[in-house]
This record gives C-alpha cells, sequence and structure tokens, in this order.
C-alpha cells in the first residue's frame, strides 16, 4: 500500500475512532501478524504479533517514539475484538514527514522480516530514534553530490537495472556503490560545464578493486527535475529496501520540502552529460601514496579520458551476476 494512503487510513481512525483501546488495520502483501493502527491516544503505531508471549515485557521511549515487546493489550481488527501479545512501535510525533518516515520504514522493514523477536525491532527502533534527533544543517555541495548519486540510481533503473542496494549507507566509505567483493562506482558532479572533479587518490589508484567513474554535468533550471521528486522516484525504486529507504531519511532529515523542492538541475542537460570512465583512464599520480602518507587527493580533469558506453557499463555490473533486473 502507498505509504500516504496508509496515513491517510490512520487519520480517519483518529479522527472517526470511537473507541478507546488499539485499532488496528492490516496491509495487503505484507504478513498477516504485522498491523498499522493507532493506539487509546490515538497515536500511530505499527504492531506485530508475538511469538514469544511468555518472555517479559520490555519498554523504551523518547520524546518521538515508544516502543514496548511482548505486551498484552486488547484491539479491535475489522470490527472485532481480540486480545493479544504483541510488539508495539508508536510514533509520537505530529510532524507529517516524521509520520511518512516511520511508515515508509517500518513498512519496508516487515516485507523483509524473516523473525518478528524483539531484538530486531529494537534495532528497528534505534534507527528511528537516531534519524528522529535533530543534527547539521546539509551544505548546497551535499545536496548536489546527493543529487547526483540518486539520479544514477534513476538512470540505471531506466535501462533495467537497479542499483539500489549497492548504494552505500556509509559517508566515509571512499566509493557511492560497492557492486560486488572487488567493482566499485564513485559518482562525481560539476556544475562548471567542465569535467574536473576532486578524488581522494585511493578512488583512481587501487590494486584491489576495478572501479568507474560516474561523471555528472549539472546545469541549474527552475523548471528542472527537483531533488524532492527524484527523492520520491528512488524511494519507489528502493520501495522494499529498508537500509536503502533509512539513509535516504537520514540524508535529508534536517532538509526543509521546500529546499528540496527548489534545488533544481535540467535532466534532459544531466542525461546528455552523463558519462562513464575507467578509473584506469583519468589523470592521476601512477604510484602507491609515499610510506605516512595519507589522505591524499587532487583534481583531475576527465576531458582528454575515453568513456565508456552505457552498454558497456551495463555488462560491466552483469559480469558477476550481482546486479537485479527489474
Amino acid at each position: 500500500m502507498n505509504t500516504e494512503l496508509i496515513l491517510k487510513q490512520i487519520n480517519v481512525l483518529q479522527s472517526t475512532n470511537p473507541f478507546d483501546k488499539f485499532v488496528l488495520f492490516r496491509i495487503p502483501d505484507i504478513s498477516s501478524n504485522v498491523y498499522y493502527g493507532i493506539n487509546s491516544s490515538k497515536n500511530l503505531v505499527f504492531v506485530i504479533e508475538s511469538t514469544n508471549p511468555q518472555m517479559s515485557s520490555q519498554m523504551q521511549s523518547t520524546k518521538k517514539l515508544f516502543f514496548s515487546s511482548n505486551t498484552k493489550c486488547e484491539m479491535i481488527i475489522s470490527d472485532a475484538t481480540f486480545e493479544k501479545t504483541v510488539h508495539i512501535l508508536t510514533c509520537l510525533s505530529e510532524v507529517q514527514e516524521e509520520q511518512l518516515a516511520f511508515i515508509r520504514l517500518t513498512e519496508a522493514f516487515s516485507k523483509h522480516l524473516v523473525s518478528n523477536n524483539s531484538y530486531m525491532l529494537n534495532e528497528l527502533f534505534s534507527a528511528l530514534v537516531s534519524l528522529f534527533d535533530q543534527g547539521r544543517k546539509t551544505a548546497d555541495i551535499e545536496l548536489q553530490g546527493m543529487y547526483a548519486e540518486l539520479y544514477v540510481i534513476k538512470y540505471f533503473f531506466n535501462l533495467g537495472i537497479n542499483i539500489s542496494s549497492f548504494w552505500q549507507k556509509n559517508n566515509k566509505m571512499n566509493f557511492d556503490f560497492t557492486i560486488n567483493r572487488i567493482k566499485r562506482m564513485e559518482v562525481k558532479s560539476t556544475t562548471q560545464g567542465t569535467r574536473i572533479h576532486h578524488f581522494k587518490h585511493e578512488q583512481l589508484l587501487s590494486e584491489l578493486y576495478d572501479i568507474v567513474i560516474v561523471s555528472c554535468l549539472l546545469r541549474g533550471d527552475d523548471a528542472g527535475l527537483s531533488l524532492y521528486k527524484l527523492i520520491q522516484e528512488v524511494r519507489a525504486i528502493a520501495a522494499e529496501d529498508f537500509k536503502t529507504l533509512l539513509y535516504i531519511e537520514q540524508l535529508i532529515k534536517n532538509i526543509p520540502e521546500e529546499v528540496l523542492s527548489g534545488f533544481m538541475y535540467d535532466e534532459i542537460y544531466l542525461e546528455n552529460n552523463i558519462r562513464f570512465y575507467p578509473a584506469s583512464s583519468i589523470p592521476k599520480f601512477n604510484e602507491a601514496q609515499p610510506e605516512g602518507v595519507t589522505q591524499t587527493e587532487y583534481n583531475s580533469n576527465l576531458s582528454t579520458s575515453s568513456p565508456l558506453s552505457p552498454h558497456l557499463v551495463i555488462k560491466w555490473l552483469y559480469e558477476r551476476g550481482e546486479v537485479t533486473d527489474v
């Protein structure tokens, strides 16, 4: 079910429910022991039936979230009343974007739930707590980088390949995509009109990895594809990938929607100016960093490098059979 539709159904319950107890509903394509709904205080809840009801109950709470495991409660499901022992994750936030993030992530989590024990739900609770914490503001250059990485996911998806699960979820990693054990892909972007990008030395010279560099030329456009719309498209691509959805939410948690909507680039220009290069063809220091030297970085001009065709990059992605068809 669409995230917005789930929230809409929640809002209907909040405005019409006369009962002083849990009122829940099931979601198609999710396990029958998973529910959404409201509690007696009309807060949004995500509920999973416990498979170990004899275990003791545990509770954790923050300003915006509440988690209780192995809790016996009375609930109404499809107009019938039940008493069940369940795990309950409650969203206390009244901010719509945070409620939508809560639904997106719990839905993705439940679609790949291999066990509904309280320990896994504790991990989900911890991830949501981290997400809902306030942090620093995001600089425009970081938004530009995010835009380019998201566009690369969309670009390959339109070619029939879903690489969203290979997107690195740690900003400290050297590469943006880990395709398999040896293949790496790094995305660079610029608004300057020339393919001059900033690299870490390890991104271009490595005895360990087979590296492809994606170069994106960007041009601002008030009628272009917004970062907000691009995020929505990639959310749809990664709809069942909890880790990717969580990463997106973490990236944008402190960015107002109007900023995301106003951050726009010309999609036609970008589509015609995306290029792919083997790291071996890019100008660099052709030697390892001397002993005692680390974190070497420099600019490289790719204008004299020979690009790979998209067809060859697709073949490169498929060579180990680890990329998913759309």
